[in-house]
């Protein structure tokens, strides 16, 4: 897990000394463990830099430390290949000699040796730049989930990459411009189009789309490559349901076994869910390493999972702790506004906020890695709204009847938005042929001088099927992305690489190969994950269907009604602008605010403290 920067173009726009520095200076809240740059001419008049910071994990030796070399190529990458020994047991019978033991050297000679067109094969999350000396061919490439950023600007035939977009800024030396549009549409329509198109917070830098890579040539010859086709996955319907359930807990073990290598401690978030459950329940079965679990001590009985959580622990036998999050105004906001302009990202939600206090807490306890369940909802059909995506795809089958009974009785008693409590409203959106997320913003309106919504762009559609397609959406547009971009920032802000098991390839395929019946039953989610898990996680937490989820009210974090905070709130003259003060001041001394309400105040903060630092 680290920080990677650079720039590839004419000699005399490169980058100087000085600024090299500068930005490996502020690539430190990336990887604080070593950190390097190289420099290589391609020919006379172009050159490449590339610039790494380290968070050790993988064999930490210094002969491990980036840019690494060899007398072929040089590579800065950030991310973790997680079938790593593997693929170097493959490279050494032919005949290729390693020095080190990373997973870092076993990347570049897989490049070396079969170049990116087999990236399809690794098992990871990566964003790298790899330069290869005899092809005078740089590769640029980003892995299949998005879970590791990379941005990039291109201007006057040259190109700067990063991490981090203050990193294209500082090689660059200068401000870009924000791009308000983008914050107007956080703030009205929420944190699920953040990151739904490769636009960034400014004007010129874009991120390269997950499962892509770039090569680049001596000539400056820029393509674009594909190398992951998720459409290529159909739907089985011969599958055997009792038979899959056994293939897919071997495969949820391997997979599980990979995530667990480290040459650091490992930690764990437990949420009272099944997916952070599973986890630490099947390590515990894998492996004799310590592995010790943190939770948030919930101050919402909504959002209480105590009860579900001691059934994890106490089956298992595991160290955990509870962490508080106090209520400290204006030392949350100091903390909410270093992550952001150290990052220069947004922390999209409370929930993420609360993350961050985890993490701190993690990392004061010396541990480097901890493991996530983000992308067990995507991938097996978590949320609420996608039984309304499953009852849409069979609504001119005979099956229907059935299935909308089963949601009335089990799904819609449990649900708190009133959009998703209605059917035929739904069913009338979908018919409207709307991309966004209807049911977050439609309770927002009011505290909007005017709310248009804009033609969004059209989303391929990768799958016949519309609730396998809407299931592949929140996975690479709405749902997913913000969730692992403010991961993946937040906890290296704290100096932990973060690893979510559930976003593997080979788990994709096989949830995506299944009917969704298999997905979607008896008034359950995540139905076939759940009954691969019998005797592994408690019965209890496996049975039970509500969708608790990880959240925290912004009234336990901060003091709404605080004069200094409400001034914060109203001081920035492009919100102002948006919204409708009164109804703001209003929805300031409420007592019991929505959801929605809390990621719209939220993201008020965000956007201020951005424009602050980067305006």
């Amino acid at each position: 897990m680290c920080g990677i920067s650079g720039f590839l173009g004419p000699n005399n726009l490169s980058p100087k000394r000085d600024t090299i520095l500068k930005t490996l200076e502020l690539m430190k809240n990336r990887g604080k463990d070593d950190s390097g740059t190289f420099e290589y001419n391609i020919n006379d008049k172009f050159k490449i830099n590339l610039n790494h910071t380290r968070l050790s994990i993988i064999d930490p030796r210094p002969n491990s430390s980036q840019p690494f070399n060899d007398e072929e190529s040089s590579i800065v990458f950030n991310g973790m290949i997680y079938n790593y020994i593997e693929i170097r047991k493959k490279l050494l019978k032919k005949k290729i000699k390693f020095y080190t033991n990373s997973d870092t050297e076993v990347l570049l000679k897989f490049l070396n040796y079969y170049g990116p067109e087999k990236l399809y094969e690794l098992d990871g999350m990566w964003s790298f730049a790899y330069l290869n000396f005899k092809k005078k061919k740089i590769i640029l490439s980003r892995d299949r989930f998005g879970e590791k950023p990379l941005y990039y600007n291109i201007d006057k035939n040259s190109l700067v990459f990063g991490s981090c977009l203050n990193y294209i800024q500082s090689l660059r030396q200068k401000k870009f411009q924000l791009n308000y549009n983008k914050f107007e549409n956080y703030l009205k329509f929420g944190f699920r189009t953040l990151n739904n198109e490769n636009e960034s917070f400014f004007k010129n830098i874009y991120s390269l789309d997950p499962g892509k890579y770039i090569s680049i040539d001596k000539n400056f010859k820029i393509k674009e490559h594909k190398f992951w086709s998720p459409e290529s996955v159909f739907v089985n319907k011969k599958l055997n349901f009792n038979n899959e359930i056994k293939k897919l807990n071997n495969l949820y073990k391997n997979i599980i076994k990979m995530r667990l290598r480290s040459d650091f401690p490992l930690s764990c978030l437990l949420s009272g869910g099944i997916d952070s459950s599973s986890m630490i329940s099947s390590a515990n079965k894998i492996t004799t390493r310590k592995i010790k679990c943190f939770s948030i001590k919930a101050k919402d009985l909504n959002y209480d999972e105590e009860k579900y959580i001691k059934k994890t622990i106490n089956k298992n036998k595991i160290n955990h702790e509870f962490v508080n999050v106090k209520k400290n105004t204006f030392k949350n906001l100091r903390h909410l506004k270093n992550i952001i302009s150290q990052t220069s990202s947004l922390v999209p939600t409370s929930t993420w906020f609360i993350f961050s206090i985890l993490c701190k807490e993690i990392k004061n306890q010396n541990f480097k890695v901890v493991l996530s369940g983000t992308g067990g909802d995507e991938i097996f059909a978590g949320y609420y709204i996608h039984h309304l995506h499953f009852l849409y795809s069979i609504r001119k089958t005979k099956l229907f009847k059935e299935k909308f009974d089963e949601w009335e009785k089990y799904i819609k008693p449990r649900l708190r938005n009133k959009f998703l409590k209605d059917y035929n409203f739904y069913e009338e959106e979908v018919e409207r042929n709307k991309d966004v997320m209807f049911h977050d913003f439609m309770t927002m309106k009011k505290y909007f001088k005017t709310f248009k919504i804009n033609k969004s762009k059209k989303i391929k559609q990768y799958f016949n099927d519309f609730f396998k397609n809407n299931l592949f959406k929140d996975l690479i547009y709405y749902s997913l992305p913000p969730q692992i971009t403010a991961i993946d920032n937040i906890s290296l802000y704290h100096g932990l690489e973060s690893r979510a098991p559930f976003l593997s390839k080979h788990l994709f395929e096989k949830s995506f190969s299944y009917p969704s019946n298999f997905l979607i039953h008896s008034g359950y989610g995540k139905y076939i994950f759940r009954k691969s898990l019998k005797n592994v996680v408690d019965k209890e937490v496996l049975n039970n269907r509500d969708k608790i989820g990880f959240f925290m009210n912004i009234n336990n974090i901060f003091d709404l009604n605080n004069k200094k905070f409400q001034k914060l709130l109203f001081s920035n003259n492009f919100i102002n602008s948006l919204i409708n003060k009164k109804k703001l001041k209003n929805l300031l001394k409420k007592k019991n605010i929505s959801t929605q309400e809390c990621h719209f105040i939220f993201a008020i903060l965000n956007i201020i403290f951005f424009i602050k630092k980067y305006g």
